[in-house]
């Protein structure tokens, strides 16, 4: 895409009043790490998803380091004219575009699976709540890519085939036998399914890269300083 269509894009995000965030985040790596540490004591002692959306909620970086390194517009419960609310909207700019993803968040220590091998009730849940957005969105797209300033949403770019993110579980949870089921609901469905873990693997990872690059910043920032 050409680069004047993706600054047109980034200009309307930023008018719309929603804030970009880096990938690598913006403090030290030691601040960062810290960060990291924090979100996993909150994740062993959460009972339910609420602690960890008020994390993340505070720490949005942490959604901006999920795949990939590019930047990300990272919204929390943003109303659909009041009557759903995804726990985030993650925005990331690339080549082909605006690409967004709608967040689910499902408690962490949610079964996935019942005996007989049905999703379990906050996993399907957790995919049906996508399913409902995507079609508001569907129904509503005028309104939901129209600026804020002319009574919309001020969402580039979205759709009603917006892609999911469904976070539940914990890691250990998952064996190779449930990975598989795991992979038909996705690809099904259109939506990843992950562990709360997986968050804090792709925020370490982030880490590990920023303090290779060793300025703290990533190339799309890089590129927004020279541009």
């Amino acid at each position: 895409m050409d680069d004047a269509v993706l600054r047109r894009i980034q200009d309307a995000l930023n008018s719309n009043g929603y804030q970009k965030y880096c990938a690598w985040a913006d403090d030290s790596s030691d601040a960062v790490g810290s960060s990291v540490q924090d979100y996993c004591a909150v994740l062993d002692s959460a009972e339910d998803e609420k602690p960890l959306q008020a994390f993340l909620a505070a720490q949005p970086w942490m959604l901006a380091a999920e795949d990939g390194s590019q930047c990300r517009w990272v919204i929390p419960q943003m109303s659909l004219s009041g009557k759903f609310f995804p726990d985030f909207l993650v925005g990331r700019l690339d080549s082909t575009g605006l690409n967004w993803t709608l967040v689910e968040l499902q408690s962490p220590r949610a079964r996935l699976f019942t005996k007989k091998d049905r999703p379990a009730d906050q996993l399907r849940e957790g995919i049906e709540q996508v399913q409902r957005w995507r079609r508001w969105l569907a129904n509503n797209r005028d309104m939901a890519v129209r600026s804020r300033a002319q009574d919309g949403l001020g969402l580039v770019s979205i759709s009603g085939d917006t892609y999911g993110l469904v976070i539940i579980g914990r890691a250990s949870d998952r064996d190779e036998y449930n990975r598989e089921h795991l992979s038909q609901l996705e690809w099904g469905n259109h939506i990843r399914i992950r562990s709360y873990d997986w968050l804090a693997r792709q925020a370490r990872g982030r880490i590990e890269s920023r303090n290779e690059f060793g300025d703290g910043k990533c190339d799309e920032c890089q590129s927004a300083c020279h541009s």
